[in-house]
């Protein structure tokens, strides 16, 4: 061989970029194939890059200048397979730091979390609890799979491929500035429609936009028979009314039964002494008998007055759920005691003798 073609051949050899295992190298689309492109990289030998080694959704075709990383280098065939994936991979690790608020996507679930995918090319962990702000069991994690939404970086190894990130951080921070924008407003008296976080024996907890307050249970409703588990459940929206607030310990008291009349109040507006009314026996005594007339508010007919034949016990005309007429023959507002009688005659008679006159 001359020596000018060894110069030639050794001028050439020294435009040629170093290809290795490992190496970072730039190269040319040249061929678009179904699976895979070949990549111009300035070498005896051009590279293939698989088109499952590009990110998800990264569009690129012949002509884009692309930098790759040498995944392999078959001794048989000669073939150099890039990969344009773990250098994207390598650039984002660079872009993440403990502490960032990032974008992710739910790609997929296990018993202990959430995968989520952070520009399509980094998996990050987000463990059970630091899904929601309440512990949430694994049987719900799949509802989250396709769902977008943000979360913190509490945990962070490139060299290990480790991301561990928070959702509840993000829930966190959201509810404690929605909580310092309503407590400057909460008053008494004030109205609320907020949700039901919680629901306990002595009351409900409800949330009023970023802060809870509780129901105690002698304010839910007028009556005090009724079972609050049969009339609420969580996430139901309640209108409410602030009846006192400790700004210093931030303590709420919530009220339902405020918004409505009292009952008595209620009933008194539409009766009057001597209308007869209905009402269901709710309790018999040897003296006489309760009877409910409206919701929490009672009245007692004395034995004297069940009857204008002689009875020696209630039990004989009554008995406990048994809907009947009776007639108010006083009304006590102050001690909210109503005095009924189940003697109607004279009022009968009074309507015949009205009917008869007419």
């Amino acid at each position: 061989m001359s020596s000018e073609m060894e110069k030639l051949l050794m001028e050439e050899e020294k435009n040629y970029q170093e290809v290795y295992k490992g190496s970072l190298v730039k190269g040319t689309v040249m061929i678009e194939k179904p699976d895979s492109f070949y990549i111009d990289l300035n070498y005896k030998t051009d590279g293939i890059l698989p088109k499952d080694q590009i990110l998800e959704g990264e569009s690129i075709k012949v002509g884009d200048e692309v930098e790759v990383q040498v995944v392999k280098i078959d001794k048989n065939t000669g073939d150099i397979i890039l990969s344009k994936k773990r250098i994207d991979e390598l650039k984002v690790w660079d872009e993440i730091n403990s502490g960032d608020i990032v974008d992710v996507k739910i790609v997929e679930s296990n018993p202990k979390g959430l995968i989520a995918s952070f520009k399509g090319s980094l998996r990050g962990f987000i463990p059970l609890s630091h899904i929601e702000l309440k512990f949430i069991g694994e049987e719900v994690l799949k509802g989250y799979i396709g769902k977008s939404f943000k979360v913190e970086v509490i945990d962070i190894d490139p060299k290990k491929r480790r991301l561990i990130m928070s959702r509840k951080n993000i829930l966190l921070k959201e509810q404690e500035k929605m909580k310092s924008e309503i407590i400057d407003t909460i008053a008494e008296g004030q109205e609320f429609e907020g949700v039901i976080k919680d629901i306990k024996d002595y009351g409900i907890f409800v949330d009023i936009g970023g802060f809870t307050g509780l129901v105690h249970v002698s304010e839910i409703s007028w009556d005090r028979n009724e079972n609050i588990k049969n009339m609420f459940k969580v996430s139901d929206k309640v209108t409410v009314k602030v009846i006192s607030f400790d700004k210093q310990t931030e303590r709420l008291s919530l009220s339902i039964k405020a918004l409505t009349n009292h009952p008595w109040n209620e009933f008194l507006s539409r009766v009057q002494v001597g209308d007869i009314v209905e009402g269901e026996v709710k309790n018999i005594k040897e003296y006489g008998a309760f009877i409910n007339l409206h919701p929490t508010v009672d009245g007692f007919v004395h034995i004297s007055n069940l009857s204008s034949d002689f009875i020696k016990n209630p039990n004989e005309i009554l008995k406990v759920g048994e809907k009947i007429n009776v007639k108010i023959l006083s009304i006590d507002e102050e001690s909210k005691k109503i005095e009924l009688s189940l003697i109607l005659e004279d009022v009968k008679n009074e309507e015949t003798e009205v009917a008869e006159e007419e």
